[in-house]
């Protein structure tokens, strides 16, 4: 059963390794961390959908702009009468002009409510932005992480293919016993299970983030980044500060309130009617020539935007809830965010400067080994564990990178030094 796995291991890395191979001889390009958010930001379809909103606003603003709030209306007739006093046949004919105007500053404030919902609109537009990029942040270490994961897992799924075939041998002859050789398969199942775990993370992983860029799962793709700690001091104070000053999902409930209480000032000016002016010119008898004007102002007796207003009123507590609700959610994210990652930097203090000393003592194994001086079961041995140690080392730091990610993402942090 070991072999085929083996084989079948062996031939996957075959088929990745000629993969990469292909993709590096094609002349793909290795993507850094800022073309990914890039790319992501620019092929992202609910983002484009949300410009399009923006284009909608600014059409409310045109409208909203216009001199008068309607077309002028152009009224005529003609006229054939019959005139007993003369027996002759007259022909009358009248054409009029009427156009609504506005007043009590309605156009003014109408602009300053459409003006208001295009920063309304912006704000959503960076706040998705925003979410595109942590997301796209963290998916992109995440990948960076789990590649370095899965190579040191096959490393230790190969030591210990080694190491079983090595007990085996020392068992045919009379070495060892049959129980170390069944351990040590059992270690060997183990670390086969663990890199089949690896494999699958770092697929799903890869496949998220194609998927997140806009690309098929088909297009080759090769990214690059360097992967390391850096101790950062963060201030939670400064942090809250900086994300109730400048979170766009918090502006835009803001400027939404502002919109509204904008509308509401627009909504009791429209409360008496805009008068209609007309004017007509005619001639009666073929002869006459009449001209004159007239306005016209509906009576505001039923209808005073009463259910406009109650409605409008009605949004507007809505919107002082939301921003009260806001507010509180920015505050439980952040120290959550904030204790994940203090708690994450801590679990790589056991790490700081010792990496190093692992790749070296893995270096110094294999030399130990080849002069002679350790055994190659002692050999294989040291190395599992200090390979073990090594994975150890990239799931604290993925650990590190996604509270980094989510940290900047609630504070609104474009980078937290």
């Amino acid at each position: 059963m070991f072999c085929k796995i083996r084989r079948g291991l062996a031939l996957l890395a075959f088929i990745l390794s000629a993969l990469v191979h292909l993709m590096g001889s094609s002349g793909v390009q290795a993507m850094t961390l800022e073309q990914a958010v890039n790319m992501a930001l620019e092929n992202n379809r609910e983002l484009a959908a949300f410009r399009k909103g923006l284009d909608e606003a600014k059409g409310d603003l045109t409208k909203a702009s216009y001199i008068v709030p309607s077309n002028p209306v152009v009224e005529s007739f003609i006229d054939n009468r019959y005139d007993t006093r003369d027996n002759e046949t007259h022909t009358d004919y009248e054409i009029g002009l009427s156009q609504e105007v506005r007043i009590f500053g309605q156009r003014g404030k109408g602009i300053s409510v459409a003006e208001k919902n295009i920063e309304k609109v912006k704000a959503d537009i960076e706040s998705l932005e925003w979410e595109v990029t942590t997301k796209t942040k963290g998916n992109f270490y995440d990948v960076l992480t789990l590649r370095e994961v899965l190579e040191v897992r096959y490393n230790i799924l190969t030591l210990f293919e080694k190491l079983s075939n090595a007990f085996q041998t020392k068992y045919e002859a009379g070495s060892v016993t049959i129980l170390e050789v069944n351990s040590v398969k059992i270690q060997q199942a183990k670390a086969e299970n663990d890199y089949l775990n690896a494999k699958s993370k770092y697929v799903s992983s890869f496949s998220n983030l194609k998927l997140l860029l806009g690309l098929s799962q088909e297009d080759p793709l090769d990214i690059t980044g360097e992967l390391r700690h850096r101790q950062i001091q963060v201030e939670l104070d400064k942090l809250m500060e900086t994300a109730q000053e400048h979170r766009p999902d918090l502006i835009a409930l803001k400027l939404e309130e502002e919109r509204i209480n904008k509308e509401i000032s627009l909504l009791k000016s429209q409360r008496i009617p805009n008068p209609i002016l007309s004017g007509f010119f005619g001639r009666e008898d073929g002869y006459n020539r009449i001209v004159g004007g007239a306005i016209s102002i509906p009576l505001p007796i039923i209808d005073r935007k009463q259910a406009e207003l109650q409605k409008t009123r009605a949004q507007r507590d809505a919107a002082w809830l939301k921003i009260e609700g806001k507010v509180l959610e920015i505050k439980k994210e952040l120290e959550s965010a904030y204790q994940t990652f203090v708690s994450a930097q801590d679990g790589l203090k056991a790490y700081e400067g010792i990496f190093s000393e692992i790749e070296d003592s893995l270096e110094l194994n294999e030399l130990t080994y080849k002069e002679g001086k350790e055994d190659f079961i002692g050999f294989l041995l040291l190395q599992n564990n200090l390979l073990e140690a090594k994975v150890s080392y990239f799931e604290a730091l993925l650990n590190y990178y996604n509270a980094l990610v989510e940290l900047e993402r609630v504070s609104f942090t474009k980078t937290i030094n």
